[in-house]
């Protein structure tokens, strides 16, 4: 099935940056061979940052929705209203290189064609995962936050794992290397956290959002994999060695889920996390 890309740029945002948005895109489009896709993705430019922080807002509102603060990311993706939506800003990525915007596109897009559904993005709690949220001290929000990280961190594993089927793994280490290069905020969180338990659940998740995806490029033998762990080892050096080898034997385990259908496994993950003694 043909994939149409939809690009609606807001005004003022540069027609140089609209082209290299679209021909990064096509990239992903025209290697996706038979994958059953959706007929048409949208691309929104923002020419600035509180453009889509309204945009959020209006939507959230709209349709009752309870996530993070996406406008902290170089790109998002949703299918809130039914359909894959992608969002990059262009304030917010000017100084950023483009190998590693064209990564994130590259990576935008695939969360797009693999996660296209509102399945993606609405999350059951059954009574089994608020039983265990609770004994760790998880109250449904909190638990919610958790559920919502530790989905971005199993999308982002199967993002990368395809796109490195298609022969764009390499890229994505452009992307890892440089979201581990100033992880200060995680290092404040962790130090503000890691007394309190069932918060320090919800900072080990957030660090499975890198670790994870690396570690899925380290098990396909992508070319320069083990340098970006080694490069994370490094940057979350704060992290104790044993708290290091724990999030690389939960990421282990993570990817033993692969096959599970998508719910299964956020609910198997986030419930092995939160029940996890030694975290």
């Amino acid at each position: 099935m043909t994939t149409r890309i939809v690009i609606e740029p807001s005004e003022g945002t540069q027609k140089e940056f609209v082209a290299k948005v679209q021909s990064w895109a096509n990239e992903v489009l025209e290697k996706k061979g038979s994958l059953a896709a959706p007929t048409f993705i949208s691309i929104n430019i923002w020419k600035r940052v509180d453009e889509l922080q309204s945009f959020y807002q209006q939507e959230k509102q709209e349709l009752g929705i309870v996530t993070g603060e996406e406008t902290n990311f170089l790109a998002t993706h949703e299918a809130w209203r039914g359909d894959p939506r992608i969002h990059i800003c262009q304030e917010r990525v000017k100084d950023i290189p483009d190998v590693v915007i064209q990564s994130v596109l590259h990576h935008e897009i695939g969360h797009a064609l693999l996660h296209g559904t509102p399945e993606f993005y609405t999350f059951r709690y059954s009574t089994k995962l608020q039983e265990a949220g609770r004994i760790c001290g998880l109250d449904l929000a909190l638990l919610q936050q958790c559920v919502y990280m530790l989905s971005v961190a199993i999308k982002d594993y199967d993002v990368v794992t395809w796109l490195s089927d298609l022969g764009l793994g390499c890229g994505q280490l452009h992307l890892l290397e440089y979201l581990i290069s100033d992880p200060e905020d995680e290092r404040r969180i962790w130090e503000a956290v890691c007394a309190n338990p069932a918060p320090r659940k919800l900072a080990l998740a957030l660090f499975l959002k890198t670790l994870l995806p690396i570690e899925a490029l380290i098990s396909l033998s992508v070319e320069r994999a083990e340098i970006i762990k080694n490069q994370w080892r490094d940057a979350y050096g704060w992290l104790s060695e044993t708290i290091q080898e724990g999030l690389v034997g939960f990421a282990h385990a993570t990817m033993a889920y692969k096959d599970k259908p998508f719910q299964q496994r956020l609910e198997n993950v986030t419930t092995n996390l939160i029940s996890e003694a030694s975290f």
